[in-house]
C-alpha cells in the first residue's frame, strides 16, 4: 500500500500576530498565564478549538458557529495566510538545554495502511469533540506528533536550514524556544519526501485523539465508497532520539485514608524506604510517594509476579496500589485521581497532598521511547495519561486546511 509524506500549501500566521494567534500549552501555564493570554488575544485558535474557554454556558449550536466563524474572520482579515506553494518545514524545539530538529509534513491518510501505530489509550468525547472542529472548519489545527526509529539521515536537511533566517523563532510560556523554517525548494522537498515516505513505522509520540478524529472521519466519508476520497493528515515528524519524555504523575484522594495503614499494606508487596527528601526516579521501576508530610522510595521491581504482568509503572500506581492496595484493602472509597505533568511538579504534589486536597502523591519515572516503541509493536495501549512529551509541536503555527 502506497504511504505518501507530503509537502502542503500551509496556513500560518502572520510574524507580528504569532503569539497571539497560537495555542498555549495548557499544561505548563498557571491559571493566571492562560488568563492573560485569553484576555490579550483578540485572535486566537483557541476559539477555533474550544470556545467555552471564553464562553462557558455556550450551546453546542452556537459553539460550532463561533469556531467557524472566529477562523474565517482570521482568514478574511489576514491574521492567518495561506502559502502559495506546497512547502515542508524545518521545526526546531529548544528547551532543557536540547535542541530538537523535525519536519512538518502532510501524510496521505488511510485508516487501513499500518504504518502509523498508537500507544495509549484515549478520551472518546475529546477525540469525537476534534472531529466536530474539524468537519465544521475543514482545518487542522495543530499536528499529530510522530516518531521513528529508522536510520535515515536528516542532518543534511536540518544543517542547511538551521543557518537560515527562520521564518519565526520565539520563546512560549511554557518556556520553549521555537524556530520554523519553509522548505520550498524542489531538490530539497524531494529528498525529504524520500527519506520520510520510506520509514517502515510511525509511532504517535503525542495526539492520539487527533489521529483517532481523522480515522473516524475517513470511516464516515470512505466506508462503502466505490471512490476513495483522499484524507491528508498534519503531522509533525521527529526521530526517537529527539523526543524528550516525561511522565504524568498521580494524586489520589479518599473517602478515608490511614497513611500507616496503607504503609504497612504498600510494604508487603513492594520495597520500601522512608527518605528524608525526594530523589528523582532514575529508571522503569523507581516510584516516589508523598504523604504524611514524608517520602518513600519504591521498588515496583521488587515483586517480579506483578512487575512481570503490567506494561508500565502507571498500570501498577492505578491497578495495584490505588485502585488495590489503597482502596480495597483499607476499606477505601475512591474519589479522585488528578493526573499531573512534568519534570519538577514534586513540589506541587506536596502541597497538594500536606493542604488534604490529595491524600497520596505519586512521582513516576518516566518511560523510554523504546519501551513505547515496543508497546505499539505489540498492539498493546497504555493507561489514558502516562506519557507526556514535553517539548511538543504548538497548535497553530502550522495549519492543515482539508479538502472535505
Amino acid at each position: 500500500m502506497v504511504f505518501l509524506v507530503k509537502p502542503f500549501k500551509a496556513y500560518r500566521p502572520l510574524k507580528r500576530r504569532l503569539e497571539e494567534v497560537v495555542l498555549p500549552t495548557f499544561d505548563n501555564l498557571t491559571d493566571k498565564q492562560l488568563k492573560k493570554i485569553l484576555n490579550q488575544s483578540e485572535y486566537n485558535f483557541l476559539n477555533v478549538v474550544s470556545p467555552k474557554a471564553f464562553y462557558p454556558n455556550i450551546s453546542k449550536k452556537n459553539s460550532r458557529k463561533h469556531a467557524f466563524d472566529h477562523l474565517d474572520a482570521m482568514i478574511k482579515n489576514k491574521i492567518i495566510i495561506q502559502e502559495k506553494s506546497e512547502s515542508f518545514y524545518v521545526y526546531r524545539l529548544n528547551k532543557y538545554d536540547k535542541n530538537q530538529f523535525g519536519i512538518v509534513a502532510s501524510i496521505e491518510f488511510d485508516r487501513r495502511n499500518k504504518r502509523i501505530l498508537k500507544h495509549e489509550a484515549i478520551y472518546k468525547a475529546r477525540s469525537n469533540s476534534i472531529l466536530e472542529t474539524i468537519e465544521h472548519t475543514k482545518m487542522q489545527i495543530g499536528p499529530v506528533y510522530l516518531s521513528y526509529k529508522d536510520k535515515i539521515n536528516m542532518n543534511l536537511i536540518f544543517s542547511k536550514y538551521k543557518i537560515k533566517k527562520p521564518l519565526y523563532k520565539y520563546k512560549s510560556a511554557g518556556g520553549t524556544t521555537r524556530s520554523l523554517w519553509k522548505v520550498d525548494n524542489t531538490k530539497d522537498i524531494n529528498l525529504i519526501a524520500k527519506k520520510l515516505s520510506s520509514i517502515k513505522q510511525y509511532y504517535i509520540a503525542d495526539g492520539h485523539h487527533r489521529f483517532d478524529a481523522i480515522e473516524n472521519l475517513d470511516k464516515k466519508i470512505n466506508t462503502g465508497s466505490s471512490k476513495k476520497k483522499k484524507i491528508n493528515l498534519l503531522t509533525a515528524i521527529f526521530d526517537e532520539q529527539s523526543v524528550n519524555i516525561l511522565s504524568f504523575h498521580r494524586l489520589a484522594k479518599f473517602n478515608k485514608f490511614n497513611s500507616k495503614k496503607f504503609i504497612g499494606s504498600l510494604n508487603k508487596k513492594f520495597m520500601i524506604s522512608k527518605k528524608s527528601r525526594f530523589q528523582n526516579p532514575v529508571k522503569p521501576g523507581d516510584l516516589m510517594i508523598y504523604l504524611n508530610k514524608s517520602w518513600y522510595s519504591v521498588s515496583l521491581r521488587s515483586d517480579p509476579k506483578i512487575y512481570s504482568k503490567y506494561e508500565t509503572d502507571v498500570d501498577i500506581v492505578e491497578k495495584i496500589i490505588i485502585k488495590n492496595i489503597a482502596n480495597k484493602n483499607q476499606n477505601n472509597s475512591l474519589i479522585s485521581v488528578i493526573n499531573l505533568p512534568g519534570l519538577s511538579v514534586h513540589k506541587k504534589l506536596m502541597k497538594e497532598v500536606d493542604s488534604r486536597r490529595a491524600d497520596i502523591g505519586f512521582f513516576i519515572c518516566p518511560m523510554p521511547m523504546k519501551k513505547i516503541m515496543s508497546i505499539a509493536d505489540r498492539g498493546k495501549t497504555v493507561p489514558k495519561k502516562s506519557t507526556y512529551f514535553d517539548p511538543k509541536p504548538a497548535d497553530g503555527l502550522v495549519n492543515l486546511l482539508m479538502d472535505i
